[in-house]
């Protein structure tokens, strides 16, 4: 009897383990993961050459985490065993106070970060000289545990490399005032909603607060008195999906700013994005992409502005959100995501007949990680 209670068993395990192999095999035809908002690992090459250099080995262990069966439950059942636990983090993302999920900056490897500043500041010193220095901004946006320091677990370690890279800018730069630092302003707004709970994007608040300190600083007027509205409070981010859990889902607001809602977009990389908002978006996954339908290499935008300045945006995502208010103060905006231009900027830039400001919108982390300055060469 204890013979035949040990075969059933070991018969058993034996079926389950065949079976969860079999399951995660069949789901590999799957791509593309909605909820990490990511393509998922393909399974490798099988030959000598993958083999023996051990790339077939690496590349197995990469598609069986990526495609084992019921992974997203996985994830969800750990974060909450974590949660329980007490611990303060997951997945490199902290479980900060009021929901909001907060995620560790990226170290950027030292080497990386003075190649981008070189990078960077090449290209600003050679357009302050072209259309001068008051017109040329490089606005620097910082992550979530910069700004809401009172939102963080207790002891929980922070990265000074911002501060090293914003250091070497400020010694590259022929003009000190092109640097606009948005860290101590934002920080005054720290108990409003300015960065989303679920995402590591600043809200419609935020971008209101980054837009107002770039109108400071070059001498421009500014919006005043725009009242805003919620269009979903349905959205899920990129930091939800790497946890599968989230305290509250966060809201989208937009401004009522009219030169936005008369602007059209030129975009040869997606034929129906015609309008600064994307409303489809709201009814997709990513509902970020509502502010330009998402990120591309060359977006031009004309607005309701009719002053005859142009500005052209050197940007990562977070400047998606800040263009309804650049809105009032330019006729035509340019916008360059280097990520996804695939060539020179200035090539880009080349059938421009005018420049008035220049801007460099980035992310301090996505800037000191960018694989893609090249292009400002």
């Amino acid at each position: 009897m204890e013979r035949k209670c040990k075969i059933i068993t070991i018969a058993l395990f034996m079926i389950i383990l065949c079976g969860v192999g079999l399951f995660t095999v069949l789901n590999g035809g799957k791509k593309y993961s909605v909820f990490e908002k990511r393509e998922l690992a393909k399974f490798p090459k099988t030959n000598v050459k993958t083999i023996t250099q051990a790339k077939f080995q690496s590349g197995l262990d990469n598609f069986l985490n990526d495609h084992v069966v019921f992974r997203d439950q996985c994830i969800y059942t750990t974060t909450m065993a974590n949660k329980l636990m007490g611990r303060a983090e997951k997945a490199d993302v902290y479980f900060g106070k009021d929901g909001y999920l907060i995620e560790k900056s990226i170290s950027a490897k030292p080497e990386k970060i003075k190649e981008n500043v070189k990078y960077l500041s090449t290209f600003m010193n050679m357009a302050a000289d072209s259309i001068g220095s008051k017109n040329v901004k490089v606005v620097l946006i910082p992550n979530k545990e910069y700004v809401l320091t009172d939102k963080m677990p207790k002891f929980a370690p922070v990265s000074d490399d911002n501060l090293k890279m914003k250091s070497m800018l400020w010694y590259t730069l022929k003009d000190k005032n092109m640097i606009v630092d948005l860290t101590k302003g934002l920080q005054k707004h720290k108990d409003e909603y300015i960065y989303y709970k679920t995402d590591h994007h600043w809200t419609s608040l935020g971008a209101k607060y980054g837009y107002e300190m770039m109108m400071d600083a070059m001498g421009e007027k500014k919006l005043r008195g725009e009242k805003s509205k919620v269009v979903t409070d349905d959205f899920l981010g990129t930091t939800y999906n790497k946890l599968h859990y989230a305290p509250q889902k966060d809201l989208i607001t937009k401004y009522n700013i009219k030169t936005a809602e008369e602007a059209s977009v030129e975009c040869d990389d997606a034929a129906d994005i015609t309008d600064i908002y994307y409303e489809k978006a709201l009814k997709k996954d990513d509902k970020y992409e509502y502010f330009m339908g998402g990120n591309f290499g060359v977006v031009k935008i004309h607005t309701g502005c009719t002053n005859g300045k142009t500005l052209v945006l050197i940007k990562d995502s977070f400047a998606n959100c800040i263009v309804p208010f650049l809105t009032n103060n330019y006729e035509n905006i340019v916008m360059v995501d280097p990520r996804y231009l695939g060539g020179s900027i200035m090539d880009a830039l080349s059938d421009i007949r005018k420049i008035d400001t220049m801007v460099v919108l980035f992310n301090e982390e996505k800037f000191m990680n960018n694989t893609d300055l090249w292009t400002l060469g």
